[in-house]
């Protein structure tokens, strides 16, 4: 059995001299592009290896979350929330390779800082860290593709999690007094009000950056991370504010306006976020780029065109849009496609839960999704199917209760597949992990 002390994680966390393994850029900015890396740590690895692993813990949290997006879409739909167009800048052209930077520092005898983060056994959940004030407060940070807000707690609330930030320890904190509230159709609540601050990683700073302070939460808020940072796009933003990777691309102060995951399958710690850049020695070939669906200012979340999913090289689906979202941790289609997957999955059976399948492992096959060219994207078998230990397959594809057409591609997906979120040319491209 695996078990990581909160108490001791949050110490290390604290002790630590950055949270960030951040690539040291030159003191002229036009000296060399700008982009930084993140280490993640993959609690989903730890859980698994847990014998108290149950993956129905993260198919409640993930329908949660999805329950969040879609009232957050269905609130804003009409808000009035000013659109942001994408700024076509230099930096916008192609996706910059963090090893020519890595190569030039070599050059110069410069190296990197490097601080491990910890975790404790808690529904699979990817997390770095990110600074906030002046001087900056080191805060654990979930960094989630399927939202627009960056939200952090201060010690008032008594059911959220740190390192948590003082505003009072902060030269450039601004309180708006405008209250920030988050409900859900389950209850689950967190408020506070919207505050800006500089916001950074390492070298990438936006000063004045709105947020959502949170003060109060219910206790099924949120995980071991302490707060949140959306990097969808600023039409679902709660705070009404562009969000810090979209300011920082507008800005032009990126080398390429994208963000890019390399998720460990098996490993808690290795996994990273590439901020302004990709890291070429995280995968092979070249990435494949896929348009966004509507793509233009009116965008809510990183959508792509699907033709469908696929057993053993077949299409046995419908299309779909492909939500692709780093903070969701399996992957959610529609009751009714579900049940033509796991009919192509010999031994396939409903679970009680009346959301996922079961089936012997064995029986696994090569499940893929298929997006809007001939290339099948296969899904690792081991990330497909969550073994209990008993020969029986929990399968990482769910119901996701609504018949909507869209399907929630999580980090079952990313695990297997390097992810570039490319802003700049409005686009998502996936090629095969290391």
């Amino acid at each position: 059995m695996v078990h990581f002390s909160l108490l001791s994680a949050t110490a290390s966390i604290l002790a630590a001299t950055s949270l960030v393994s951040s690539t040291p850029l030159p003191s002229n900015p036009d000296d060399q592009p700008r982009a930084v890396i993140v280490p993640f740590v993959n609690k989903h690895a730890v859980a698994r290896r847990s014998m108290d692993y149950d993956p129905s813990e993260s198919i409640k949290r993930d329908l949660r979350r999805i329950q969040q997006r879609n009232e957050r879409a269905a609130m804003m739909q009409h808000s009035g929330v000013e659109t942001v167009k994408v700024k076509r800048t230099a930096a916008a052209l192609e996706p910059y390779d963090i090893n020519i930077l890595r190569k030039a520092h070599m050059k110069k005898r410069q190296g990197y800082e490097t601080t491990p983060l910890r975790n404790s056994v808690v529904a699979g959940v990817y997390y770095g860290a990110m600074g906030i004030g002046t001087p900056y407060q080191p805060i654990t940070i979930n960094f989630d593709t399927g939202s627009s807000d960056l939200t952090v707690p201060t010690a008032d609330c008594a059911n959220c999690k740190g390192p948590f930030f003082d505003p009072t320890n902060s030269t450039t904190f601004v309180n708006t007094n405008q209250p920030f509230e988050a409900s859900f159709s389950d209850n689950s609540t967190a408020s506070g009000f919207i505050s800006t601050d500089t916001v950074a990683i390492g070298s990438l700073s936006v000063p004045n950056q709105a947020f959502g302070l949170i003060n109060q939460a219910a206790e099924n808020y949120d995980g071991p991370n302490a707060g949140l940072i959306g990097l969808a796009f600023p039409a679902i933003a709660r705070t009404q504010a562009t969000p810090w990777f979209i300011n920082l691309a507008n800005q032009g102060a990126l080398a390429s306006n994208v963000v890019s995951f390399y998720l460990t399958p098996q490993e808690p710690d290795g996994s990273e976020l590439c901020v302004g850049c990709i890291d070429r020695t995280k995968f092979t070939g070249e990435p494949e780029y896929f348009p966004l669906t509507p793509g233009d200012a009116t965008q809510k979340y990183w959508d792509i065109a699907a033709q469908g999913f696929t057993y053993n090289g077949n299409l046995v689906t419908g299309a779909m849009t492909a939500t692709i979202d780093s903070g969701t941790t399996l992957i959610y289609i529609p009751p009714s496609q579900a049940t033509e997957l796991y009919a192509s999955v010999p031994g396939a059976q409903p679970a009680g839960d009346g959301k996922s399948w079961t089936f012997p492992c064995a029986n696994a096959g090569s499940i893929g999704i298929q997006f809007s060219s001939a290339t099948v994207f296969s899904i690792s078998p081991t990330q497909f199917g969550l073994d209990d230990g008993s020969g029986l397959c929990t399968g990482a594809i769910v119901s996701s209760g609504e018949e909507d057409g869209v399907a929630t591609v999580g980090d079952a997906f990313m695990r297997t597949w390097y992810s570039v979120f490319d802003y700049g040319n409005m686009k998502v491209g996936f090629a095969q992990a290391v």
